[in-house]
């Protein structure tokens, strides 16, 4: 069942009225998770209150109720997790909000209600102004030595053909100060905080995967807010599509800079055929096709490379299924993709996380799910209490990548998520 909101606005300011949405209700003491930027044909899909749980990946999106959204992740190392909304709000191109979900149209179910104020609050305030700013955070400022003696070591590999490419990680740490009291003052100070920062960097940046769990602290599940520009896995039936980005430079530099780069274009098409040969594991045969091969596009603080790969898939392929063939992404390992992830292990100092995993929603035999990249992680400390927030940034590697040149990728990259906090 789909309703239509009465009240109906310019799709100019989308961003600010999810942004503006998902803040109100953290503030009202729920725990929304939202996707914002292009899901599911709509700019934004907000949910009032969603448990997430752990699971088996192999459980991963799967319910009972054909009818349900589920949010959730599947981490890139840890354990995945997902919850049900009792129902939905989504936001279109036109500025009109419409709801979905089993509970949509029950006055009784509380979910439904607080979307509609919500709503209706959005609607009266959308400046950026209204959003609640986040407290900043001191960040360090990454292992660089580290990083850049993978990058040598990944060079290493490469001449000694042990792979073509890597894709090399390295992880950002701050520490909430959320003032003392119980567990349950630290945890709603840290989705306040999240919620904050997440908001915030979406209504500037405008990222076109961004993507908002509420977690469960005490239970050892991430709060995450994404800001990615990836397209993991779109699915519509048995239509799929995989958009992986491999290219990079500041976003002050000419775009097409990227497309004269044998670096960029050859770490671009070596990822597209690993894309091709992971989807190509459970499509039909003959199905899977290049439908867009280095495209430059806009991502905050940089240009990216993408490309697209598509698929037709058999009728009774799960979604957990699809997402076990493909997983880890590829633009976030290397080729051969095995082997990548088995040096990646040696060469990284600390387990991804969430990093590089898939975050996103399914909704009946649609599935979504971006490259949980530029994404900040708020765990809790089991025996401290204390809450920290990582940041984990990545580049991909070729044998003509330079230590100093990847530092500075990493730095573009990183920018958007790490300053003014």
């Amino acid at each position: 069942m789909s309703t239509r909101s009465t009240s109906s606005d310019s799709a100019a300011d989308f961003t600010s009225r999810a942004t503006t949405a998902l803040a109100r209700l953290i503030a009202a003491g729920h725990r929304p998770a939202a996707l914002v930027g292009s899901w599911f044909g709509y700019r934004a899909v907000l949910a009032a209150n969603v448990e997430l749980t752990a699971c088996d990946s192999t459980a991963l999106f799967t319910s009972p109720d054909p009818n349900a959204w589920l949010f959730g992740f599947r981490p890139y190392s840890g354990t995945s997790a997902h919850g049900i909304a009792a129902c939905v709000a989504l936001l279109a191109d036109d500025g009109t909000w419409h709801f979905d979900g089993p509970g949509t149209g029950d006055p009784s179910n509380p979910d439904f209600q607080a979307l509609q104020e919500t709503i209706k609050y959005s609607h009266e305030n959308t400046r950026d102004d209204a959003l609640p700013a986040a407290t900043p955070l001191e960040w360090d400022q990454g292992d660089r030595e580290r990083h850049q003696l993978a990058v040598e070591n990944c060079k290493e590999a490469i001449a000694a053909g042990e792979v073509y490419q890597t894709c090399i990680s390295t992880r950002f740490h701050a520490e909430l100060n959320a003032g003392s009291g119980t567990n349950v003052d630290v945890d709603n100070a840290a989705l306040a905080h999240a919620g904050a920062w997440f908001s915030s960097r979406v209504a500037r940046y405008q990222p076109a995967r961004a993507a908002f769990l509420p977690g469960n602290l005490d239970a050892g599940i991430p709060i995450l807010a994404s800001l990615s520009p990836e397209e993991f896995l779109i699915r519509a039936g048995t239509s799929v599509t995989e958009t992986p980005i491999k290219g990079t430079i500041p976003a002050g530099r000419p775009p097409n800079e990227l497309l004269r780069s044998d670096k960029d274009v050859a770490e671009n098409i070596m990822i597209v055929d690993l894309v091709r040969h992971d989807l190509g594991q459970v499509a039909k045969t003959g199905t899977v096709k290049v439908t867009d091969l280095l495209s430059v596009r806009p991502a905050p603080g940089v240009w990216h490379l993408f490309s697209t790969v598509s698929a037709e898939l058999p009728d009774q392929l799960s979604h957990a299924e699809l997402i076990e063939a493909c997983f880890p992404p590829a633009s976030v390992t290397g080729t051969p993709k095995l082997r990548a992830i088995e040096l990646l292990r040696e060469w990284e100092p600390e387990p991804r996380g969430a990093h590089c995993g898939a975050i996103g929603a399914a909704h009946g035999d649609a599935l979504e799910l971006n490259v949980g990249i530029r994404t900040a992680e708020y765990t809790k400390d089991p025996n401290s209490g204390r809450v920290r927030v990582e940041a984990g940034i990545g580049g991909g590697i070729t044998i003509g990548s330079t230590p100093e040149g990847e530092w500075a990728e990493i730095e573009a990259k990183a920018a958007p998520l790490l300053l003014e906090s």
